[in-house]
């Protein structure tokens, strides 16, 4: 600054050095709390170590293809580790069960959609995951929940989660079904259930060994 300092120019600046500071602190905590969630998740869900780190890495590798703002990028990237947090709240005995659950029972499973929402709710860092979290399992046709949310109503970030989940699901620990898992896709895409247009620009991605780099 030149001498002599201007009060209301230090003033300024100062106040701007804080206001970064506190952004950048921010960012830190959040970071960090979506980490120690992580971690959670995958031990209560008995999710391979580093689920949550490929999903949010493909996530964010098929948003950055689709050419979505880095603001999206960011939200899937967050909501690869945090899509499935209302999973923290559904018991063992349920979430572990290895028969068919009971209709009760699916319907308290389901309800980790929105209670993930809550959960992310009154996170300022998280407001742009709270879509993924609530509607990655709405399908194009109306037939998901928790909002039998059709078509474009759908949040983009919450179908392409979509699309990582069911990927990740069949292919982990077993990559050599890669195929497989997008035909599913395909298959899924025929029903009503996906964008069609998606699923191929996944499959491109998954062609080219792209994802989770």
């Amino acid at each position: 600054m030149g001498k002599p300092v201007d009060p209301s120019e230090l003033f300024a600046r100062v106040g701007a050095v804080a206001r970064l500071k506190r952004y950048t602190d921010d960012l830190d905590s959040a970071a960090a709390i979506i980490t120690t969630l992580a971690v959670m998740i995958e031990a209560r869900d008995g999710c391979n170590e580093g689920h949550c780190h490929r999903m949010a890495n493909c996530a964010a590798t098929f948003g950055r293809q689709l050419g979505l703002s880095g603001e999206d990028v960011q939200a899937l990237h967050r909501g690869g580790f945090l899509h499935d947090i209302g999973m923290l709240a559904i018991p063992d005995g349920i979430l572990r069960k290895e028969h068919k659950l009971e209709p009760a029972e699916l319907k308290l499973v389901q309800s980790h959609t929105v209670i993930g929402d809550g959960l992310c709710a009154n996170l300022r860092s998280l407001q742009a995951v709270r879509p993924i979290v609530r509607h990655h399992h709405e399908r194009l046709d109306g037939s998901g929940y928790p909002d039998g949310l059709r078509g474009d109503d759908i949040p983009l970030v919450a179908q392409i989660m979509t699309i990582v989940d069911i990927f990740e699901a069949v292919t982990t620990d077993r990559p050599y079904q890669a195929a497989e898992a997008i035909n599913i896709l395909r298959r899924q895409g025929e029903q009503g259930w996906h964008r069609r247009d998606l699923v191929e620009t996944f499959r491109v991605l998954s062609v080219q060994d792209t994802l989770g780099s």
